[in-house]
This record gives structure tokens, sequence and C-alpha cells, in this order.
């Protein structure tokens, strides 16, 4: 699907997803931004290559926004479309003196830390990308990007697309997409579609869960503290595949199964006998999956059956998250007075964190999971500069992170080694392994025996 957007001179409303990340970040004084980087060995065509990300900024209208913020509550803060300036350069470049390639690779990573950390907003494009090379067959390619504009699934068709394009570049007579849906259009589209009563449903659910949230709050185990840190497993292509196969046979995603086994494994582990957690959730309909923009929110779920065999686990689970996306759509302002409500009866503590006790990330890419690939003569890893002297914390006690690929699924659980602990941690990850083989045995063997 390829759209315009509404023109350079009409400004828009926010997404919901974006109302909600402006006001949670008022006051703080600085936002890291999303990020991605490429080690680029060979003999890179560096005019092609900033063509290729030119082309990737002038159709994707998400990446020439500019916020138009108000003091007014009658006027809302919007956004708006710049246009394309024939003459703009979308990349810094940079030829860097060092030693050796770990110090270049060094120099990479410290500027790119800086860039992670600086906001981007006022007059600028809502991104900054520096291409630096040591020589002519080692560069470094960083990007930042400003959230508000930008989430995990535009992470991942930027990378896809910038190297498409530049392979078709090099092609004689290749010419790249010059169109793509329209971030400002699906704004435009949410809140043309709002009503009264879809907004009174969306409140009525979220003041439901959020009353949940309260009266099941994380319980601490009662073990001694350990170090923070996290647990990662990597489910291999085939055991996904078999995965995937049985969760079509019992209409779930493989997201799905591995929360509802995720949280089957904390009822297991610790005393929760109703499991509030939050999860991450992409408000993209069908025809929206390439488009560039922030659709990406989080909602609370609420699971009363946490301890159910794991099959009942996960249909309560793909039920929730089908909910909770239903009803995603509602202004900040709401969102904000219902977080700060005073807490009802028969609760306790003070006001509910964001994200939660209990969070789960989850993120599925069409492509295969690698993170070096092959592109003409070019040997590209991703990923290849990792921030330094910069410590990210996490809020929650148990944050799951799980990324899905074409060939095999990342699993990682980052713990608070004070209110979790990494004997849970390891637990909890331990039962999601043993689950996926247990289902994918039993397929295996039901295909074996069949006539």
């Amino acid at each position: 699907m390829t759209s315009s957007s509404p023109g350079p001179a009409a400004p828009v409303p926010l997404t919901y997803e974006q109302e909600w990340y402006l006001a949670r970040g008022r006051g703080i004084r600085t936002r890291r931004n999303v990020r991605l980087s490429f080690r680029i060995l060979g003999p890179l065509d560096t005019d092609r290559f900033e063509e290729a990300v030119r082309l990737f900024i002038a159709r994707h209208d998400a990446l020439r926004m500019a916020l138009v913020l108000n003091d007014s509550v009658e006027t809302p803060d919007a956004q708006q479309v710049s246009p394309v300036r024939p003459h703009d350069r979308s990349i810094t470049t940079q030829s860097v003196t060092a030693g050796s390639a770990d110090q270049f690779s060094r120099y990479a990573a410290a500027v790119f830390s800086r860039d992670v950390l600086t906001p981007l907003g006022g007059e600028k494009r809502p991104f900054t990308l520096r291409l630096l090379r040591h020589d002519t067959e080692h560069h470094a390619f960083l990007a930042t990007f400003s959230n508000v504009f930008f989430d995990g699934r535009a992470h991942d068709l930027f990378s896809r697309e910038i190297w498409r394009d530049y392979t078709t570049l090099r092609d004689p007579g290749g010419v790249p997409p010059t169109a793509a849906p329209s971030f400002a259009r699906a704004a435009l589209a949410r809140h043309e579609s709002r009503s009264v009563r879809r907004l009174e449903r969306a409140r009525t659910s979220w003041h439901e869960r959020i009353e949940f949230a309260a009266r099941n709050r994380w319980q601490e185990p009662a073990a001694s503290p350990t170090p923070s840190g996290s647990v990662h497993v990597r489910l291999s292509a085939s055991a996904v595949e078999e995965l995937r196969e049985h969760c079509k046979s019992a209409r779930c995603t493989v997201m799905h199964w591995l929360v509802g086994s995720f949280v089957r494994a904390v009822a297991t582990h610790t005393e929760q006998r109703r499991v509030s957690l939050w999860t991450s959730l992409d408000s993209r309909g069908p025809t929206e999956r390439d488009t560039v923009g922030m659709f990406a929110g989080s909602a609370p779920l609420a699971i009363n059956a946490p301890g159910a065999p794991l099959h009942e686990v996960v249909a309560e689970v793909a039920g929730a998250m089908v909910d909770a996306l239903r009803h995603q759509q509602l202004p900040a302002c709401d969102l904000t007075a219902l977080l700060t409500a005073p807490p009802a009866a028969g609760t306790s503590g003070g006001p509910l964190p964001l994200v939660g006790d209990i969070y789960v990330n989850l993120r599925s890419f069409p492509g295969p999971l690698r993170s070096a690939r092959n592109s003409s003569s070019l040997r590209i890893t991703a990923d290849a500069y990792p921030l330094r002297r910069i410590t990210l914390k996490d809020s929650s006690a148990l944050h799951l992170r799980c990324n899905e690929y074409r060939d095999g699924v990342l699993i990682d659980l980052l713990f608070d080694g004070e209110r979790a602990g990494r004997p849970l941690a390891q637990s909890i990850v331990d039962q999601i392994v043993s689950d996926t083989t247990t289902v994918t045995s039993r397929r295996l063997s039901s295909e074996r025996f069949l006539p």
C-alpha cells in the first residue's frame, strides 16, 4: 500500500502513543533515542548509500515531522510534515584517523553513545545519521531516531529498506520505490474514527485493568538478594517452526504462547495467585505494517488464573492481549488521570509504575535472525557498537523480552536482584524452555504415528 501525506502545510494530530510518550517524558531532562548501528566492511559506494538513506527519508513522512507544541489545553499538541528539501544532506560523513580497527570502533561507540543521549528536537530533523570512514573498506554507520516518531517496527523497516535500495541503486536501471504508507494519514485516521462510545469503553477497560493491578501487586519472593542481570535463551529454527504449527491448531500466536508459558512459570515459582503484567502493543493495522512512525504503546493485562493448565493460561493471555489492543486508544490526559487517581478500597501502596513490576516486550520481525549479512561485496554487522559508560536501569522486577524472527526466537529475562533474583529468573526461563520442548516433542510424536 502506498499513499502520500496530507501535505506540508496541514498539521495533523499525534497518535495516542505519541501523546502518552510526551506526557510521560515531561520533566525528564534526557531521553534515550532509538538506535541502530552497522559495521560495513568492503568497498562501500558512499554516494549510492547516501542516496538510499535519502530515499527512505523522502518516502516515509514520519522522518520529516516536526512537533507543534501548544500551551493551551483547548489546542492540543500536533505534528506537521516538512517538505523534502533536495539539497539537504541526511548523513554527516567523517573520516576518522585511528591507529587500528579497534581504536576506530571505540571512537564510533563513543560518538554513538553521545548521540543516543542527545535530545533530538527543535528545528532539526528527528534523527542523527553518521557515516564514519576508517579506510576505503571499513565504515561505521550510526543512526539515532527520536522515539516520538520512531519505534521498533520502524527500526526493522529502516534496516531492511536501506540495504534493499542500496542494492537496487547499484544495478544499472534499478529504481527503488518512491512512495510508502503515510504516518500522517494513519495518525489522522485514528482520530477520525474516535467516538464517544469507543472512548468510554476504552476508559472502562483501562480502569478495570489498573484496579486489578493495584489489587495484585508484585510479591517479592522470600530469597536472598542477588546482583541484577538477565537470563538469555534462543529457541532454534526447528523448535519455533514446530511451535508455530502447534499455535495454528491452538488458534494463538507464538507470542501468546510464550507469554502464557511465562505467566504460568511466574505463578509456579512465586506466590502470585493472580498476575498483573504490562505488555508492549503495536497498534498498526494490517495495511500499516510498513508504516514508519510511533505506534508502540504498553498496557496492563489482568490474568486471573495463571496456575491453570498451560493451554488455558495461553488462551486467557491471548484474550487479554486482544482485548487490551482493542481498547488501547485512549488520550494521554485520561491515562494520566486513571494512573494518578486515589487507590481504591482494599488496595495498598502508592501510584502504579508506568510499565509495571512485570513487563513483557514483544517484537516480531519478518526476516531472519542474523547480526550480519552479505550485500554484494559488503559484510554488514548490525548492533556493532555497544554503548559506552551508559548504565540502563530497568524499573521492573521481571522484564521479559521476546524477539521473534522467521528462523528463531530470542528470549531475555531481565531481573531486579533485590525484588526477584537470579534463581527465580533462571527457574522461569527453564520452565519456558521445558514447556516448548514438551509441546514440540508431542507434536513430533503425534505426527510420527499418524497412519
